[in-house]
C-alpha cells in the first residue's frame, strides 16, 4: 500500500492555496519502494529527493510503478490507460477536436501540440490516428507526460498502444524550438484565472502555480502565427475573446471551450496582420 493516498473528492481550491513554482518540483520517493527511479527523476527535472517530510509546496510523488504531483492532499495524475480516460475515448469533445485539427477518415493531420500540460488532448488525437509531438515547458509535467506515454505504450489496451506510439514528448518551451514539418500548430494555453473569490477545481489550480501566469497566450499566438502551418487550433474558454483580436476562419463550440481554427495557404511564411 503507497503511503500517499489518492484523494478523489470533489474539494475545491483557490489559488491562494498554490504557490507558484518553476516547475523544479522536490521529488518524494513512496515509502517501503525503491528510490531509484525518484533519484532518476529528480535528476531529469533538476530537483532533489526529499524522504520523510510532508512538503508545503507542490512535489513529485515517484513509486516503482507510479507517479503523481501532490499538494496540500490533493493528486494530479496522469494516465491514458485510466478509466476516465477510456471513457472520455468516446465522448462528444473528441469529436469537435478532431473536426478543429482537420481529422477526417482518409486525412489524419500531424500535429505539435505547443502546450502539452497534462497530455490529455494529445492523446484523444492520438488516438484519432494523429502523430502529435507534445512540447511542455514545466520539468515535473514533462516528466510526467514522458512517462504516461511510456507506461501506455505497454497497456493492456490495444488502441491506447497504438495511440502512445504516435505521441512524442519534449521538454521544452515550443517558441525555442525549431517547429518540424507538420500540418497544425495545437494551443491550449493556461485558461484565465479567475478572481480570488472563486473557487477552482484543485487539478487547475495546481496546474497554474506550476505554469506560472507566464503562460502568455497571446505571445503563444504570435509565435505560432510566425509558423509555415497550414492551421492553428487555438483552445478557449467558450466565452474569452479570441486572441489578439484575430478573427479565425472558423470555431466550434461546445458546452465549456471553444476551438477558434485559423486556416491559411500553407505556403505562408511572412508575419500576418493581426485583424484588428
Amino acid at each position: 500500500m503507497q503511503s500517499i493516498m489518492a484523494n478523489h473528492s470533489m474539494q475545491t481550491v483557490t489559488n491562494d492555496d498554490y504557490p507558484a513554482t518553476d516547475g523544479r518540483i522536490p521529488v518524494v520517493p513512496v515509502k517501503g519502494e525503491s528510490a531509484a527511479r525518484a533519484r532518476a527523476a529528480a535528476e531529469v527535472i533538476g530537483s532533489k529527493v526529499f524522504e520523510g517530510a510532508e512538503l508545503a509546496s507542490p512535489y513529485l510523488v515517484v513509486g516503482e510503478t507510479d507517479a503523481w504531483l501532490q499538494m496540500a492532499g490533493n493528486q494530479v495524475r496522469i494516465a491514458f490507460d485510466s478509466a476516465t480516460m477510456l471513457h472520455r475515448r468516446r465522448g462528444g469533445q473528441n469529436e469537435l477536436l478532431g473536426r478543429a485539427v482537420g481529422v477526417k477518415a482518409s486525412r489524419q493531420p500531424s500535429v505539435w501540440d505547443a502546450t502539452g500540460g497534462l497530455g490529455r488532448d494529445a492523446f484523444v488525437l492520438a488516438d484519432l490516428g494523429c502523430r502529435i509531438t507534445l512540447c511542455e515547458r514545466v520539468p515535473a509535467l514533462a516528466w510526467l507526460l514522458q512517462d504516461a506515454v511510456s507506461a501506455a505504450r505497454m497497456s493492456g489496451h490495444d488502441q491506447v498502444r497504438a495511440a502512445a506510439e504516435r505521441m512524442t514528448v519534449r521538454h521544452q518551451d515550443s517558441r525555442n524550438l525549431p517547429v518540424p514539418a507538420c500540418d497544425v500548430i495545437y494551443l491550449d494555453p493556461m485558461f484565465p484565472e479567475r478572481k480570488k473569490s472563486a473557487a477552482i477545481k484543485k487539478e487547475a489550480a495546481m496546474l497554474q502555480r506550476l505554469s506560472h501566469p507566464q503562460d502568455d497566450a497571446e505571445a503563444l499566438w504570435e509565435w505560432a502565427w510566425q509558423q509555415p502551418v497550414a492551421r492553428i487550433v487555438v483552445k478557449r474558454p467558450l466565452r474569452a475573446p479570441v486572441l489578439r483580436r484575430q478573427r479565425p476562419s472558423h470555431a466550434l463550440t461546445g458546452k465549456a471551450v471553444r476551438f477558434d481554427v485559423f486556416v491559411r495557404p500553407r505556403d505562408t511564411t511572412e508575419t500576418h496582420g493581426t485583424g484588428e
